[in-house]
This record gives structure tokens, C-alpha cells and sequence, in this order.
């Protein structure tokens, strides 16, 4: 009697075991990413061209400076000496390469009384970005007829100024606008002399006469 009572409990701790492993606990099934292809690369372009669109856009410079010069009641002798040079207004008149545009040296061939003599200026070498439309319209241009007396009492009477400029682009097509321009300073009115030796002439932005005086040395 005391086996059977000993076989019961362990054959129930048994039967409890197989149970326990019947019901498992459900597996887990590994979660699969799905990853979408990259789409394909574009066809290669069949268009060959490599040219910048901004290549062909027309850049303006001052290609040309020409001076027209009246003289009054009193000529300029031979041979007293006249230079012209033509700046960017503002900037440093010691530094040519960097600041001076055009300019002439002794001109010392005779002004006749009330005539007007036109002179082309030459281009000063430099860097090509002081001669630029956008560049110059800044600050405008300043403008300088110097005299220098062959005699000391010497006097050459000047009654107007002008400035003819041209401007072009990479091509040689005139600026549609500006591509011819006449500056004609009226207020350059008085006499040069081994004194007062030369006009200083500015204008604005866009080129239109402003101040004309008379300067020392």
C-alpha cells in the first residue's frame, strides 16, 4: 500500500512535465526588412554641348577715348606741352597701372585761337577689370588736361572740354545704350598758365558732366 502511495504523486509530477512541454510558449518569427532597389541612374545626355550659358553674355569696357579741346582768345604756343590722362573718378592718380585709363603726353604742336583740336588718347595698360562699363559706373570718371609753360609767361585760354567714348563688348558690338557717349564739360572756361596748370574734370555714374576747376600744381 505505502508503494502505491509513493508511484501516484511522482507519476502526476510526470504527467505535469510532458504537459508543460506540449504548450510552449510560440516562436518567434525573425522580422524581414524589406529594402526597396534604387531606381537606375538617368541615360548618359545626349546633348554634347559643354558651353556655359553665361560664355556668350556681351561684357562692355571703354575701348576708346578721344579729347576735343576749344581754345579761346589766347593759343597754346609751341612748344608748351600738354598731357591728358582720364581716371577712375575716387581712386589714387599716383597708381597708373591700377587707376589710369587713357592718356597723351606733350602734345607741344600749336592751338590756334578760337579752334578746336581733337586728340586720341592711348590706352594705359593694366588690368582689365578698370576698364569695365559695370567698373567705371560706380564711381564715374575724372578727367585731367595738364599744361605746362614753355615760357613762364605763357597763358593758353580753354573754353570747353569733351570726352568721346566708346563702348564695346568681347565682340566689337557697341554698347546699345552707351556705345557712343559725349561728355562736353561747358564749365571748363579759364586759363592755364605756369600757375594754375591744369582743368580736373569729373562726372557722375552715368557719365554726365559735373564739376570743372581750375588747379595748382
Amino acid at each position: 500500500m505505502k508503494k502505491k502511495l509513493f508511484f501516484a504523486p511522482f507519476l502526476l509530477f510526470a504527467i505535469a512535465a510532458v504537459h508543460a512541454q506540449i504548450i510552449t510558449k510560440p516562436e518567434k518569427k525573425p522580422v524581414t526588412k524589406v529594402l526597396t532597389p534604387a531606381p537606375p541612374p538617368p541615360p548618359p545626355s545626349t546633348n554634347k554641348s559643354t558651353t556655359n550659358p553665361t560664355q556668350n553674355s556681351p561684357v562692355y569696357s571703354l575701348t576708346s577715348v578721344r579729347v576735343l579741346l576749344k581754345t579761346g582768345i589766347d593759343n597754346k604756343e609751341f612748344p608748351s606741352s600738354v598731357k591728358v590722362y582720364v581716371w577712375k573718378k575716387g581712386t589714387q592718380l599716383g597708381d597708373y597701372t591700377n587707376n589710369c585709363l587713357y592718356s597723351v603726353h606733350d602734345l607741344k604742336n600749336e592751338m590756334a585761337v578760337n579752334s578746336v583740336t581733337e586728340i586720341g588718347l592711348e590706352k594705359y595698360q593694366g588690368n582689365s577689370d578698370k576698364f569695365s562699363l559695370v567698373n567705371l559706373q560706380v564711381t564715374g570718371l575724372e578727367i585731367r588736361v595738364s599744361y605746362e609753360t614753355n615760357f613762364f609767361m605763357d597763358a593758353w585760354k580753354v573754353e570747353n572740354i569733351s570726352l568721346l567714348l566708346e563702348f564695346k563688348d568681347q565682340y566689337g558690338n557697341l554698347h546699345p545704350t552707351m556705345g557712343s557717349k559725349t561728355i562736353s564739360f561747358s564749365n571748363a572756361i579759364g586759363f592755364l598758365n605756369s600757375e594754375y596748370t591744369y582743368f580736373k574734370c569729373t562726372t557722375d555714374q552715368n557719365f554726365n558732366p559735373l564739376t570743372a576747376s581750375i588747379e595748382k600744381r
